[in-house]
């Protein structure tokens, strides 16, 4: 996990009562809608259906160690992929992600889903979407009031997504890892130049964004209610992890 991330996870876990809460709330809740959403929208990948993808969802879900998912696939021109549920959790993925992506940049993405599996992110993403639906969709808390929790659960959204992003590259590797959030930024099937072209960029970003007091007011506040961190930013913090002792140690079990 990502320090970040799990400094946040410990902060909500002293709230007491607060992990009983939300999984009751996904149990008789969300899950169940979602569930019905997807048998009902998406196609379920199995050993008949779509076999090669199953099998290295098999692969992936026995590496990073965890209850096997549902996955499924649905159709949709945005490459994108997201996991739900805490006792019935599932993987979706668009279809084409899968038609752009190599089958072990695909892993890449498995692996990103199955690392907010591992880290329990899906009982806190819960909550996150709890609050932006009472205060934008059902309009019970007031924009004043929401702001400030809003802001705080976004940023742990962001953390949470660099964890995954480990047990991404632990999985397939960092260069892999590399390419497919290469494919993700731009949109296309196939890539030309260095793999590391967003890390180069980050470099980049970082210095104009230091560059004076007022670009990083400018660029701080952009980016506030995002729920994820900036592409760059991605796979700046992986080429720093794939230095350390942890990234090797996974890479070699």
């Amino acid at each position: 996990m990502h320090p970040e991330d799990a400094k946040a996870l410990q902060m909500l876990r002293k709230i007491k009562g607060f992990d009983e809460l939300i999984r009751a709330s996904m149990e008789y809740g969300y899950e169940q809608v979602f569930r019905g959403e997807n048998m009902g929208f998406m196609v379920k990948v199995n050993s008949r259906n779509f076999p090669e993808l199953y099998q290295a969802f098999k692969g992936v879900v026995k590496r990073v160690g965890i209850r096997e998912p549902e996955l499924y696939i649905y159709n949709n021109p945005v490459m994108n992929a997201y996991t739900y549920g805490e006792t019935n959790t599932f993987v979706a993925f668009s279809n084409s992600l899968i038609e752009k992506l190599t089958m072990d940049e695909v892993r890449s993405i498995l692996a990103h889903e199955c690392g907010h599996i591992l880290c329990q992110h899906t009982l806190y993403n819960t909550l996150l979407r709890t609050i932006e639906e009472l205060g934008t969709l059902l309009q019970l808390i007031s924009c004043a009031a929401l702001g400030p929790i809003l802001m705080a659960m976004q940023y742990w959204s962001r953390k949470s997504e660099l964890s995954a992003d480990r047990c991404a590259a632990a999985v397939v590797g960092e260069r892999t890892f590399q390419t497919a959030m290469l494919k993700l930024t731009c949109g296309m099937s196939t890539i030309q130049g260095s793999p590391y072209q967003l890390v180069e960029q980050a470099r980049e970003y970082h210095r104009f964004e230091n560059d004076t007091w007022w670009n990083r007011i400018q660029q701080n506040c952009r980016i506030a209610f995002n729920s994820h961190p900036q592409m760059c930013e991605r796979a700046y913090e992986i080429d720093r992890w794939k230095d350390s002792w942890q990234y090797r140690r996974l890479r070699n079990q």
